[in-house]
Formats: structure tokens, sequence, C-alpha cells
């Protein structure tokens, strides 16, 4: 007798049509990934041959208390109860009839995480609640995968939005997808798309790279049909109750800790792909210079006054004219307006007489003092962050834009951006730790602090070739001239 059982329709389109090494789902309340992962698992234990699968949660004990139980609810909701030992609160729940097993493991201590190392024959693993994962982890789960059929070998990977710096949201969401498969509704924000991880290791003293295909879906309780009127109401409500909240169970976001202080940035609407940068716009290079650290961040302007920040430095242990050689690399043959600077490289040292700006003027790089207030630096770094509605010049579609925008190559702006924190003594102030952190957002505050007049639109297109050759007739006729002028003197 068949007996059905539904899963939501975007676990079905995506997760159980097609075959990934690796599967990470983030989802809030009521989106419905548990569930839908227990429907398929119980299917598995059933209908696989060699099947062995492994279940771990960050936990030590209470291994039977969540997707145990969840397990055997849909054990129930098959009609399968008879295939199976009876349920107790031993960490398997084994198939009698196949022999398939299902193991429950805690992955927390070292000593958790070498007990599970010492399994063998492993089919399948999820992990559930994987905020905690670290890329290691994942790695080790990953290649930990060596039993049953190699088709049915598969890492999948449950959690919800709840640590902005996990190594699933940095390392797969945070980066640019590999191919996305569906958007958010009505948004540029993707919602399924692959990643591939690559890692490297030695085999037999040859160097080996293996890629790992990653599908990330991304759920909320839009997706689940079958949720009540109450269930979805539960979740509504905090859209204006607790907005940071609904941000998170409404629409699976990473939500930074209340002590955040931009709020106002949103990769989705600041991070852009980079583009060629037209020879007229104006461009500005704001640093801040450190031993522990050397932040420089490269800005253009364009002629309605909005700000790309396209390239970064953001490096240890460089001397000033270290720091000056590598400046001038990175820069190339780009010209610019100007390089800010803040005040303290002003500074005369006691040994030597010279500051840091001596320095990097003596490597032929002038500078101009930036203004260094802090609370109206961060103040101007917010307006230029705020999110502002616009419309679409091309579809006249209306679209959130920011004065601000940054190409997604200048990777450590747009992970610490998000990360810094309010100052506990002053909250319009940014707090001094992790001091790893202010480096590059002190070069941004830097360059935000000072006035910049929109690019001007050239009058007419410039001709470099035709300009070149104009200055040189001018050049000739001006000594034809003073030829003249010499001889006529002379007689």
């Amino acid at each position: 007798m068949k007996k059905q059982i539904n899963v939501t329709p975007l676990y079905f389109n995506y997760v159980l049509s097609n075959n990934y090494d690796c599967v990470v789902q983030v989802g809030g309340r009521f989106s419905g990934k548990s569930h839908n992962e227990q429907i398929r698992l119980v299917s598995n234990l059933g209908s696989k041959e060699d099947y062995k699968l492994l279940i771990v949660e960050n936990l030590e004990t209470g291994m039977s208390d969540g997707f145990h139980a969840g397990l055997y609810d849909r054990i129930r909701e098959f009609e399968h109860e008879v295939a199976y030992t009876p349920e107790s609160k031993v960490a398997h729940i084994r198939n009698k009839i196949n022999d398939n097993v299902a193991l429950f493991r805690g992955y927390d201590s070292e000593q958790q995480k070498y007990n599970v190392k010492k399994l063998s024959g492993i089919t399948e693993i999820l992990v559930e609640e994987g905020e905690w994962m670290t890329y290691d982890d994942f790695i080790s789960l990953y290649q930990q995968l060596r039993g049953g059929n190699k088709k049915d070998r598969k890492l999948t990977v449950l959690l919800n939005p709840v640590n902005p710096d996990c190594f699933v949201n940095e390392y797969l969401i945070e980066q640019t997808p590999d191919k996305v498969l569906a958007y958010f509704p009505n948004s540029k924000r993707p919602k399924v798309f692959e990643r591939s991880i690559s890692t490297t290791f030695e085999l037999d003293g040859e160097e080996i790279t293996q890629d790992i295909r990653v599908l990330v879906v991304l759920s909320t309780h839009y997706d689940n049909n079958y949720l009540t009127l109450e269930q979805r109401a539960s979740i509504e409500q905090y859209r204006t109750t607790d907005p940071e909240k609904y941000l998170q169970l409404g629409e699976a976001r990473f939500i930074r800790p209340s002590g955040t202080f931009f709020k106002e940035f949103d990769k989705d609407i600041h991070v852009i792909e980079p583009f060629i940068i037209p020879s007229h716009w104006k461009r500005y290079i704001s640093l801040d210079y450190g031993l522990d650290k050397f932040a420089v961040l490269w800005f253009a302007v364009d002629t309605h006054n909005n700000t790309y920040v396209y390239k970064e430095i953001h490096e240890e242990n460089l001397i000033i004219s270290e720091a000056a050689k590598r400046l001038k690399e990175v820069n190339g043959v780009d010209n610019y307006d100007c390089i800010y600077a803040p005040p303290d490289l002003w500074n005369r040292r006691q040994e030597t007489g010279k500051s840091a700006i001596d320095i990097f003027g003596d490597n032929g790089l002038g500078m101009v003092k930036s203004n260094n207030k802090r609370v109206l630096g961060w103040l101007s770094v917010k307006e230029h962050l705020k999110v502002l509605d616009s419309r679409d010049t091309h579809t006249g579609k209306e679209i959130k834009t920011s004065k601000l925008k940054i190409f997604n190559n200048v990777e450590t702006l747009i992970k610490y951006i998000p990360k810094v924190l309010r100052c506990e003594k002053d909250p319009n102030d940014v707090a001094s730790e992790p001091h790893e952190l202010t480096h590059i957002l002190d070069a941004l505050r830097g360059y935000c602090m000072m006035r910049q007049l929109p690019t001007q639109e050239p009058k007419e297109p410039v001709n470099r070739e035709r300009t070149f050759i104009e200055k040189e007739k001018k050049t000739v006729e001006n000594t034809m001239e003073a030829t003249i002028d010499n001889t006529f003197l002379n007689y």
C-alpha cells in the first residue's frame, strides 16, 4: 500500500530533484527544513542498501531529544514501526529488515570528535543546528563519507541564522555564488545557489585537489505551504514588534548582536560587481597606518556624488617605507586626486626627528591630513551607508540604494563593517575591540569626513591623441616665434 508523505515545494524542487555532494539549509522557524530531512532520511533507512547514517549535534548529552525523536515520528508517519528496534534512549535507530542504522553522536568536546572520527562505513552525515561548524569540522565530516554506495554519500547541514560569524555564513553565504538557481521574490538576493569548496591534500606523495559542490537553500515560512494561519501570524507579528527578529525568522537573514554599530549595512544593497571606472571620475585614497596593520582604501566618485570603494590593502608588519612601496604597487598607474591620512602620522619621532608623513614623502607619496573626530566621523560613515529609495534608470523599478557602494573584491571591508560593535562607554562611538577590525574602518572614516564634490561630466569627449598633437604643434609654433624674435634682435 502506497502512502503519500508531503515535503515543501522548495525542498522537492531543489534538494530532492538534484544530487549534490553537500546541502546546506538555512531556515527560520516553521521553514520545514528539519521535517523535510527527517522524511528523506527515514525513506533512505527503509530503502537503501548498506546505508549507515550519522546524525551529529554540538551537544554532550540530550541526543535523543531533538532529531532522534523527529525520526521516530516520521517512522510512525510511514507506519514502519514494526521494522525498527523499539524506541529507546540509546543513540541509534536500526532497521531490523535491512540492517540499516542511524547513529547519533555529540560533537562538542575533542573526545567526542575523536570518537566520531573512529566510526567507519558512514554513508551519510546530517549536522543539526550547524551554526557552530568551522571549516575544519566541515572538511573532516565530509571526508568521513566512505561507506555504502558512492551515489548515496552526502553531507547535509541544517542551521538557523543566529551566528553571522559562523563558517556557513562567512564562507558560503556572504561570498559570491558560483551559480544562482533561484532568487527571493522581487529581490536580487540569492535564495538557492551553488558554491564550490576546494580542498588540497597529499595522497601517496601526489597533491590532489578536490572540489566539493555545495547547494545552499535559504528558506522561510513562506516556503512551507502546510502551515496554519496562526503559525504564520506568530512570525509576521515581528514585522512591527521586533523588526530584527523578523529579518532572522521571516527572511532567513543572519542578524548581528544588538550592539552592532553599522546596522545600515546590507550586502545586497552596498556590495556590487566591479566595473571599469571611467577615466574622468575623481579618485581618492584613504589610509590608516600601524605596524600591526596597514589599511588602505581606494575610492572613486561619480557625477552624482556616489562613492565606489574599489581596492584595498590590509596587511601587517610593514615598516613605513615598505608600506609606501606596497601602496604604489597596488595603485599601479592609477591617477588620484589626493591621499588622506590621519593626523597622528604627522607626529615626529624623537629618535629620528621624522614623522611617518616625512617617510611617505621621501617615497614619493604626498598626503592630506584628514579629520580625526571619531563621533562625527562615524556619523558621516552612517550617512554614506544610509539606505535610500530610488528608481532603476533602465527599468523604472523601485530599488534600494546608497551613496556608498563597495566592489565585491574589497573583501576585508565587507567582512568587517557588520562586525564592529558600539562602544559601551559612548554608544555614538565604535568599540576599540576587537582591535583588528578598526584599521580598515578608520580608513573609511577618514575618507567620509572629507568633503568631496561630484565629478563633472566632460563638456566634450576628450581625444587624448589629438590633444597631444595640438600641444606638440603649439610648442613648435612657440619655438618658431622665439627664433624669429631672436633673429630680429640679433639683426
